[in-house]
């Protein structure tokens, strides 16, 4: 639906550093550093897989902008083609070598690859044609053909190569050096002309052989084909006329049980080559033939195996139109007027083809078709074209309904019209019609069976067709245009002109088009219709700046932004973006984004007009909320939303007087003003006096209606409430039960998107109940909260948020402590993982009152639920769902300390102890967030937090800055949050973190004494051991300390510490503790890994042995394996490789009890 973030931008940005790194790795690839004796550059024989990968992702991006590669084209492609030749005379005997592929191979994936992205013209355009190298190409092709490694990227470059050397000015039997085994004759079966040079003889098999293909090659070799048999010197032989007679006998004896699809798709091929190619006095009798022919495939129903396919139709249409063309060109008496009638009626079907690629060559057709014609009969195809589109059109009025049409129909049909005009075939006398069309067309639109959108290949037709309007047709000619004679104008003023309404309804396509194609071509019409038709169009210089082709990438942006700029510059455009928006491309959109966007541009429009204005729009949209069905959610959704934003917008311009807050061209509206729009409260009553079902029934949406609705009281109240006290002259008075009877049914919805808008619906409504009532409300909820199971999956987190969103409200010190135990005690394990996120969000907007502050005693409650939500390390088949709890309650951290809730208090040096660990534990998002939690307070790494996000929270930087903090006055509890996190990430992080943590922890421990009474590495030793003493049965901390113990000791980091006072049979024994009686592969994996560190250290050597010899009878064979292979790295022991470890027990117990004699 929308585009992604002006990702052309991004490529154009890109390209020189993609272009230049294209041009430097194609030399490193084709050619060698050290230059050949004879001063020529010499040719790699064999090409790096990865190295051809890398340079092919530097061409692949610009398939969207190909022609950001021309100007670079004349330098890449003809090294490429270089290359290739110089290859060819040592073709033989090139080696092969896993994971390269030969040169030829690689210039060929290239130049295919260019290909696919510029298109096989514009490259092959670059190839040596020097008839020289014909043969060469053409024996490197016949090498490869019983060869698997000659793939076919390169048989498709090698015919397109020959075909472009087909041109060669010389006759094929002046560079054909001899006759092979057997004639073309003998080896096709086609019969053929006996004189025949041998280049020919080779090459005609080929083609005839690779036109049975499925993959490129196939258009390649027809192509080729083509290029041969109309060579002046092969059509004096005889050729074309023998290969015509061929293809033509082919398809009166062809069946499905003879033939398959391929081999009639390559004939076709070859035929609508010819006719594309040849002349009419080329072809001669043989043009009515093929016709014939095409005509044979057409209406036989043996054939239909052929109809059945879209390229096949395609060739048969490209194939008529050079044939009706060529009668039309053609000075002869001959009759053609049966062809010509029989092709176009052909092409008007066609143009409903259910393929694209069908649709658009049929529009071709008829353009180039219609063109030939004389103006008489060229106006008549038109009409019937315009008579096909006025077909199944419904009109009410101007409006028009569209729901009986065929869509497919109607893109062919405005694909010819646009075609037409781009060759400027119609007459001005038939623009009125044409331009009725396109307008309709421009705003086509069709639901499927399942709601999806059907039409933007229609809209996009219709933005080409105006863009060649505008090109085409002068400005006299447009304004002669009388905008009566066009039904589809008439919801516009009928005094203006021409250029102006397609510049309004152009500028709401571009900026209300759901497809990000249509936007952006209706912008570059737009611009070109203002560029060449000056001064008919109001304002059109800055429209044109405002609709800029990028600025309308992105959809919110081209509504919110790029529409509300439009609208300032004229009440024209101001009309219709606002009547659309209240249209399918507004608040009937498909997604709920594009609502809520369309709800946002709705109030931004309400700023610029005077009350009077906006009274009116707030009447228009809530008349068309009042003609919804039930069924209707998506659109009520969109217009409760736009209704919300006018209420929001309005009461932001409720001021005595302009201020700096005002909003922009905004005038201030009066408390009375106001009234009239509070008067709103009357929907509730109304039409917004849903049933229960449209909050409960899946069927309806209604986490759509809910969200909705909460939006639209909490914008209704907070408007009431800036009335002030006396609410008594609204002409709805407002009553507990208008909002808390609908608020009561979305508090049930458990989504994210209602759950978003329950605290401000709920925190605006309860200044405007009585203290009674609020208290009512309050105990409700709380004992529906206390009632629930809460035990189970989430329950109830619309109650939840509600009892944090009404907390500032409350005064009740009673119920106050109420909210706050019952939300700290919903942060625990007592309750499910969302229950445990919803309770955490409810109390940051308790944070929000600060009231709070007053009772330290629930402030410790608050930060002992804060420290539980901290260290919820929750997995279940979901994985670390914990990690939402932990994300949230960071959140809740940092409201916290911007309120001073937690200051002074004696849990707070565990809060930041806490906080800090996460900052450095393995996954990104919690790292990040703790990292973000520690800058806004004071305490992060770094001077400011665009260091922080400049530096990012997987790099080098960011763990040595913060290993750094664990030093000398670090407290304890600090120092061991440090080492729990960072072994977190250095032992099971990404790869990168990894790296990255590893690499500073290895400095930051060189960089520090052995053992000093300040800090020293025998101080982060012991800090590790207490870890692991802590720790030992959870396998989340005790598996990473072992990986990182491994490494360390790998590293010969720890080794520094033997002869120190740091206890070493200390970390040997939590080791063993460590993986007892452990089923964990992993665990035990690594602490083979650690014992092979520890075997080093000489105070300890002869228990790590005599462990490791024990494990030689483990239970699990792949552990008794890994431990031979350490204890022989550790002993060198020759007897233990001649055994095979992974035996049961008992038959190497014998073996195990020898060694270990040996090595204790």
């Amino acid at each position: 639906m929308d585009a992604i973030d002006d990702e052309d931008i991004r490529l154009q940005r890109a390209s020189a550093g993609l272009l230049s790194d294209l041009r430097s790795s194609l030399g490193k690839i084709l050619w060698k550093s050290t230059p050949a004796s004879a001063g020529h550059r010499r040719i790699h024989r064999l090409v790096r897989q990865r190295d051809l990968d890398r340079l092919l992702s530097f061409v692949e991006p610009f398939q969207e902008e190909p022609q950001l590669l021309d100007t670079h084209l004349r330098d890449v492609v003809p090294q490429l083609v270089d290359a290739y030749l110089e290859y060819l005379p040592h073709s033989t005997g090139t080696p092969v070598k896993p994971k390269a592929v030969p040169l030829p191979l690689a210039v060929s994936r290239i130049l295919y690859t260019l290909c696919k992205v510029r298109g096989q013209k514009v490259i092959v355009g670059f190839f040596n044609n020097e008839p020289r190298y014909l043969e060469p190409i053409l024996d490197h092709f016949e090498k490869g053909l019983g060869d698997e490694s000659f793939v076919w990227e390169e048989k498709f470059v090698a015919l397109l190569w020959l075909s472009h050397l087909m041109l060669a000015p010389f006759d094929l039997a002046s560079i054909s050096s001899g006759q092979p085994a057997e004639t073309a004759q003998q080896r096709t079966g086609i019969v053929l002309p006996d004189s025949l040079p041998g280049v020919v003889n080779r090459i005609i098999p080929i083609c005839i052989d690779y036109l049975k293909c499925a993959t490129r090659e196939r258009d390649a070799a027809a192509s080729l084909l083509v290029r041969l048999s109309l060579r002046p010197d092969m059509r004096k032989v005889g050729l074309l006329e023998s290969l015509v007679k061929w293809a033509l006998s082919f398809f009166s004896s062809t069946t499905e049980s003879v033939s398959d699809i391929h081999t009639c798709l390559g004939v076709l091929a070859f035929l609508s080559g010819l006719v594309a190619s040849a002349n009419k006095d080329e072809l001669g009798e043989f043009l009515m033939d093929i016709y014939k022919a095409c005509d044979f495939i057409v209406k036989q129903e043996n054939l239909e195996f052929v109809k059945s396919s879209a390229v096949a139709r395609k060739l048969v249409i490209k194939t008529f139109r050079h044939i009706v063309v060529h009668y039309l060109q053609s000075d002869s008496s001959e009759d053609s007027s049966a062809v010509l009638e029989d092709v176009i009626d052909f092409l008007l079907q066609t143009v409903g083809d259910g393929d694209s690629p069908v649709r658009y060559a049929a529009s071709k057709a008829l353009s180039i078709i219609t063109m030939k014609l004389e103006p008489e009969m060229g106006a008549e195809v038109i009409e019937a074209i315009l008579g096909c589109l006025n077909e199944d059109v419904l009109w009410d009025g101007s409006a028009r309904n569209l729901s009986a049409v065929n869509p497919l129909r109607w893109h062919g049909l405005t694909l010819a019209l646009s075609q037409l005009l781009y060759r400027r075939a119609p007459s001005t006398d038939q623009l009125p019609d044409i331009l009725n069309a396109l307008i309709l067309a421009l705003t086509f639109e069709q639901r499927s069976a399942t709601g999806g959108s059907i039409g933007t290949n229609v809209r996009d037709a219709a933005c080409f067709g105006i863009w060649a309007v505008s090109r085409r047709y002068t400005t006299k000619e447009l304004l002669l245009v009388s905008t009566t004679s066009i039904r589809a104008a008439g919801g516009h003023d009928q005094a203006l002109v021409i250029p102006q309404i397609l510049a309004i309804e152009l500028l709401v396509a571009a900026c209300l088009d759901p497809a990000g194609n249509i936007r952006r071509g209706s912008s570059a019409a737009l611009q070109e219709l203002i560029g060449r038709h000056p001064n008919t169009v109001l304002e059109g210089i800055s429209l044109v700046q405002i609709v800029d082709f990028h600025a309308v990438g992105l959809r919110d942006r081209a509504i919110s932004q790029v529409g509300f700029k439009a609208a300032q510059l004229g009440q024209i455009y101001w009309d219709s973006l606002f009547a659309e928006l209240l249209r399918w491309r507004g608040v009937g959109s498909l997604d709920p984004p594009s609502r809520t966007s369309t709800a946002n541009a709705i109030g931004r429009l309400s700023t610029i007009q005077p009350f009077n204005t906006v009274k009116a729009m707030v009447e228009r949209v809530s008349n068309q909320l009042c003609k919804l069905h039930v069924r209707d959610v998506e659109e009520r959704h969109g217009l409760i939303l736009s209704l919300a934003s006018l209420i929001t917008e309005s009461s932001r311009r409720h001021s005595p007087e302009p201020s700096a807050q005002s909003v922009e061209h905004a005038t201030p509206l009066r408390g009375q003003e106001l009234a009239e729009i509070a008067g709103l409260w009357s929907l509730l009553d109304g039409q917004l006096d849903l049933p229960e079902r449209a909050f409960t029934s899946p069927a309806l949406r209604p986490d759509l209606t809910a969200a909705a609705i909460c939006t639209f009281i909490a914008a209704l109240a907070s408007l009431t409430n800036s009335l002030g006290d006396d609410i008594s002259f609204l002409p709805v008075p407002f009553t507990k039960i208008l909002a808390m009877a609908p608020l009561r049914l979305c508090l049930g919805r458990t989504e994210d998107s209602v759950l978003r808008t329950v605290p401000s619906a709920i925190s605006t409504v309860s200044l405007l109940l009585n203290a009674d009532d609020r208290r009512e409300e309050v105990h409700s909820w709380l004992n529906h909260l206390k009632s629930s199971n809460v035990r189970t999956v989430l329950r109830d987190p619309g109650y939840a948020i509600a009892i944090g969103a009404i907390y500032s409200a409350v005064a009740d010190d009673a119920d106050r402590v109420r909210i706050i135990e019952l939300l700290s005690s919903r942060c625990t394990e007592r309750v499910g993982i969302e229950a445990r996120v919803v309770a955490l969000q409810s109390l940051q907007l308790v944070f929000e009152a600060v009231a709070v502050t007053t009772r330290s005693s629930l402030n410790s409650k608050i930060a002992e639920a804060l420290i539980t939500a901290l260290n919820d390390y929750t997995i279940n088949e979901r994985g670390d769902v914990g990690s939402l709890v932990r994300l949230e309650a960071l959140n809740a951290v940092d409201s916290a300390w911007k309120y001073g809730l937690i200051a002074d208090l004696e849990q707070e040096p565990q809060i930041l102890a806490d906080v800090t660990r996460l900052s450095l534990e393995k996954l990104d998002k919690v790292r990040l967030r703790a990292a973000l939690c520690l800058q806004h307070n004071g305490k992060g790494y770094f001077d400011t937090e665009s260091q922080l996000t400049a530096s990012g929270i997987s790099s080098h930087d960011y763990f040595t800055r913060a290993i750094k903090y664990f030093n000398s006055d670090t407290t304890a509890t600090t120092g061991l949050a440090i080492v729990e996190g960072y072994i977190s990430s250095a032992g099971m992080g990404s790869e990168s973190v990894v790296q990255a943590s590893r690499l500073a922890l290895v400095e930051h421990l060189q960089a520090l004494p052995t053992e000093s009474d300040g800090f020293s590495l025998f101080h982060v030793a012991n800090t590790i051991l207490d870890v692991c003493k802590a720790h030992l049965a959870n396998d989340r901390i005790i598996v990473p300390m072992l990986e990182v113990l491994a490494f360390l000791l790998d590293a010969q980091v720890f080794q520094r510490l033997v002869g120190s006072s740091f206890k070493w049979r200390n970390l040997l024994s939590l080791v063993q503790k460590a993986h007892f009686k452990s089923n964990n592969m992993q665990k035990l994996y690594l602490a083979l890994d650690v014992y092979r560190g520890l075997s080093d250290v000489q105070v300890i050597r002869q228990e790590v042995r005599t462990k490791l010899a024990s494990m030689l009878l483990h239970p699990f064979p792949k552990v008794r394996v890994a431990a031979a292979e350490t204890l022989f790295v550790v002993s060198a022991n020759e007897e233990l490789k001649g055994h095979d470890w992974s035996q049961p027990s008992k038959n190497l117990k014998g073996i195990a009890d020898g060694i270990k004699a040996q090595i204790v």
